[in-house]
C-alpha cells in the first residue's frame, strides 16, 4: 500500500510549551513536530511522542510515548477491566529526598542536577495509584513503588512518597517530573534515546545526524566542539570534587576519631578516662596537674582528691580537684566529698586549708551537650564549696574555655585567673 504525506519520526507533540523552553534549539532536535494547546484537537495517530506541561498529562492516545512535567494527572491503564491512573494530590511538608538505588543511572544523573537542586521547601503534592469508585477516585497505593504499577525516580520523607516516577505499559513509556524540573533539552534528549530503546519504529536510531560531525556546517561543528570540550571540563570538575570530598571526609572522620579519644572524653567519659581529660584540658589552659591516685587518707586508706591543681603565675594558689562522671545529673551529696576529708588531710599535711576545692563534674554524659541542663542548678545546695572558697564546674565550659584558647579566641592566663578566682559555679564566657 502506498502511503503520503508520511512526515519522518519521531513525530513530537509539544503540549503547553512555556514559552521560555520554546527555543530553536529545542524545536529542531526533532524533525517533525506540532505545538498545541492542552485543549486543542488533533489527529494524534500521526504522532509517536508527547511532550506536555499540561495539568493532564492522562487525556491523548494512548499509543503515545508521554514526558510530563507539573503534571497533575498521568499514566491510564487497564488491567483486569479496571481502569488505574496516577494522581498527585496527596499533601507534604517532607525535605528529606532520596534517588532510589534501582533508578536508572541516566536518570538518576540528571535528577541530581535538574530536579533535586530546585525542589521547593515545604508544601508539595505526592503521587499516588487511584482507580474509578462511585463519585471519588479510590487510593490503591501511595507510596513505596505504588504497587509495583511504577519505577519512583525520587522519593519524599520517611513514608517514601513518590515524587516522580517512570512507566512502561505495552511498550509504551511515561516519564512524569515534576513542574520545577530544568534542563528541558536534556530531559527530550534523554526521553527519546529511551523510547528509541522499546520502540526504534519511533524514534529512529539516526535521530542525531543532525548533529554529527560528518554532516554540521563549520559553525556546527564549532559548537559540537565547544560542548563536548564543556562537558569533559564539567566531569573532570566532578571527579576532582568527588576526590576532595572523599578525601575530606576521610580526615573528618580520623580527626572525629582522635577528638573522642582525646579531649572530647571530657564530654562523654568518667572515673579515670574523664580525670586523664581534665588533666589534659588544664595542663593545655597552663596549669600544673598531679594525679593523686596513690595519695590516701592515712587513718581510713580511701581515695582523697583526685587531682591538685597548680597555676605557675600565682605560686601561692591551689585546688584539691574532685572529678566525677554521671550518667544523669549530678548528684548533691557528692558536693561536700571534695570539702570533706580531702580538705582535712591536706591542712594536717601542711598545716594550711587549701586555697580552693573544685568539684569538676560531667552530668548526662551519654547526650549531646547541647541539651544537658544545668549541673545542680541551685547555689544553695553548691553551698560547702562556696564556703571552702570554691566551685563547681561543669566539663563543658571547661571544654568550651580550651576550645577558644587553642582557636586564637580566648588567652589562656584569663581563663586561668577566671578558675582562681571562680565562687560557687564557675561558667566560661568568651568574653569573660
Amino acid at each position: 500500500m502506498n502511503i503520503f504525506n508520511v512526515q519522518p519520526r519521531p513525530r513530537v507533540l509539544f503540549e503547553d510549551l512555556p514559552q521560555e523552553v520554546l527555543t530553536k534549539e529545542f524545536l529542531e532536535l526533532v524533525p517533525t513536530f506540532k505545538l498545541i494547546s492542552s485543549t486543542e484537537r488533533v489527529h494524534e495517530d500521526e504522532y509517536d511522542v508527547l511532550v506536555t506541561f499540561a495539568e493532564d498529562a492522562r487525556r491523548r492516545s494512548a499509543h503515545l510515548h508521554v514526558l510530563s512535567f507539573g503534571a497533575d494527572m498521568a499514566g491510564g491503564f487497564v488491567e483486569d477491566q479496571t481502569k488505574y491512573f496516577f494522581v498527585r494530590d496527596i499533601p507534604t511538608l517532607a525535605n528529606e529526598l532520596a534517588i532510589p538505588t534501582d533508578a536508572p543511572p541516566a536518570l538518576a544523573a540528571l535528577l541530581k542536577t535538574s530536579v533535586i537542586p530546585n525542589m521547593p521547601d515545604g508544601h508539595k503534592r505526592v503521587w499516588r495509584l487511584v482507580k474509578p469508585a462511585q463519585g471519588y477516585q479510590a487510593t490503591v497505593a501511595k507510596d513505596g513503588n505504588l504497587a509495583s504499577r511504577c519505577i519512583p525516580l525520587v522519593h519524599v520523607g520517611a513514608t517514601q512518597s513518590v515524587y516522580a516516577l517512570l512507566t512502561e505499559r505495552g511498550g509504551k513509556l511515561n516519564l512524569v517530573l515534576p513542574a520545577e524540573t530544568q534542563q528541558h533539552l536534556a530531559w527530550l534528549r534523554l526521553f527519546l534515546d529511551m523510547v528509541g530503546n522499546v520502540d526504534s519504529d519511533s524514534v529512529p536510531p539516526d535521530l542525531e545526524w543532525k548533529t554529527s560531525q560528518r554532516w554540521s556546517p563549520p559553525e556546527v561543528s564549532k559548537h559540537l566542539g565547544d560542548l563536548q570540550g564543556l562537558r569533559q571540563a564539567h566531569e573532570e570538575a566532578v571527579t576532582e570534587f568527588q576526590r576532595r570530598e572523599q578525601e575530606i571526609q576521610a580526615q573528618l572522620e580520623e580527626s572525629t576519631r582522635l577528638a573522642d579519644e582525646g579531649t572530647r572524653r571530657i564530654l562523654i567519659s568518667d572515673g579515670d578516662d574523664l580525670v586523664q581529660a581534665v588533666t589534659t584540658v588544664l595542663e593545655d589552659l597552663g596549669f600544673s596537674v598531679r594525679n593523686m591516685d596513690d595519695h590516701h587518707d592515712e587513718r581510713t586508706g580511701a581515695k582523697l582528691e583526685d587531682l591538685r591543681v597548680e597555676d605557675p603565675s600565682d605560686p601561692s594558689w591551689l585546688s584539691l580537684v574532685e572529678v566525677k562522671g554521671y550518667t544523669k545529673g549530678a548528684k548533691v551529696n557528692d558536693v561536700p566529698q571534695i570539702t570533706g576529708r580531702p580538705a582535712v588531710a591536706y591542712t594536717k599535711e601542711t598545716g594550711q586549708e587549701p586555697p580552693a576545692v573544685w568539684h569538676v563534674v560531667n552530668a548526662w554524659r551519654g547526650t549531646n551537650p547541647s541539651t544537658r541542663v544545668q549541673a545542680i542548678p541551685a547555689d544553695d545546695d553548691l553551698r560547702p564549696l562556696t564556703e571552702a572558697g570554691g566551685a563547681l564546674i561543669d566539663t563543658r565550659d571547661l571544654y568550651e574555655a580550651w576550645r577558644d584558647v587553642s582557636a586564637g579566641i580566648a588567652d589562656a592566663d584569663s581563663v586561668r585567673a577566671s578558675l582562681r578566682e571562680a565562687k560557687t559555679r564557675w561558667r566560661w564566657m568568651p568574653e569573660s
